[in-house]
């Protein structure tokens, strides 16, 4: 009798813990898809907390492992929707792919220390700059952008224009310090459609999740063929979990809420996870 006792209390206490980690993939998943993102800002601070020995590459390809299931579902959705600008979002996935492999192969090369500390710094000025402008800027791109006439499932009718090279550019950059911090990128690249690209918040938050889950899988093929896998994947089924869960709810809060509120609520996110990570390093 004395030894059941132990194991039956490690059992439930791995229940719980199972139970905590599908609460944490919902909460994470409704959250990232109203917002526009994959939720690796989010995972990887979790992981790095619940796994202090693990090095970067093998925290980045477990959150990255649920971004892609996070960022999949959020695309399905859009695209029975008729949200996807389809050229203009095959453009962007080609402009970051290369930059995410780059970002990917770097990751190994940090130091644990320094992986905590970079991607804190990233959140807070990414936080910082969306408090300060919730909101994108009013105004077309310039002459030269690349006019777009869209009209998704609902009728709706949207004309804009996206600068190419400007667009082509910064997703490259965004892909590569996504992939690097061990993010799937979209606290950086939603808030880049809409301010950088000027797409309108209805089409950027689709086109973002196409190319997060785009970069996500990228980097886990990659990480996956070097075999940077530890703990960390051993939490991915049961955040995974919550995230399938949660991805209905984080649609209808994102048709609830208008742009300004959700860019809010996407740097609010962002600061408290900086300052959380941070901490780490110090």
């Amino acid at each position: 009798m004395s030894r059941k006792a132990p194991e039956s209390m490690v059992s439930v206490l791995d229940a719980l813990e199972i139970l905590g980690l599908v609460g944490a993939g919902v909460a994470i998943g409704a959250y990232a898809t109203a917002v526009g993102a994959g939720g690796g800002f989010l995972l990887a601070p979790l992981l790095l907390i619940r796994h202090p020995d693990a090095d970067p590459a093998a925290v980045t390809m477990a959150a990255l492992t649920v971004v892609a299931v996070s960022s999949g579902i959020g695309t399905v959705f859009s695209i029975r929707e008729r949200r996807i600008d389809f050229p203009v979002v095959a453009l962007l996935v080609g402009a970051a792919l290369p930059g995410a492999v780059l970002g990917a192969a770097g990751t190994s090369q940090l130091p644990r220390s320094t992986f905590a500390l970079f991607f804190g710094s990233l959140l807070f000025v990414v936080g910082l700059y969306l408090v300060v402008r919730p909101h994108p800027p009013v105004g077309a791109p310039g002459t030269d952008g690349w006019h777009r006439h869209f009209k998704d499932g609902e009728g709706n009718v949207f004309f804009y224009r996206i600068p190419v090279r400007r667009s082509v550019m910064s997703t490259a950059i965004a892909a590569f310090v996504a992939a690097l911090a061990g993010i799937g990128g979209g606290l950086i690249y939603t808030p880049l459609t809409t301010h950088v690209m000027r797409m309108p918040h209805w089409l950027a938050v689709p086109a973002s999740h196409v190319v997060i889950a785009s970069i996500a899988a990228m980097v886990v093929v990659f990480h996956a063929s070097a075999e940077n896998t530890g703990d960390p994947m051993e939490d991915v089924p049961a955040l995974g979990v919550g995230v399938i869960v949660a991805s209905r709810l984080g649609a209808r809060i994102q048709r609830r809420l208008g742009a300004g509120t959700l860019t809010r609520f996407l740097a609010i996110g962002v600061l408290v996870v900086a300052i959380r990570t941070a901490l780490i390093a110090i």
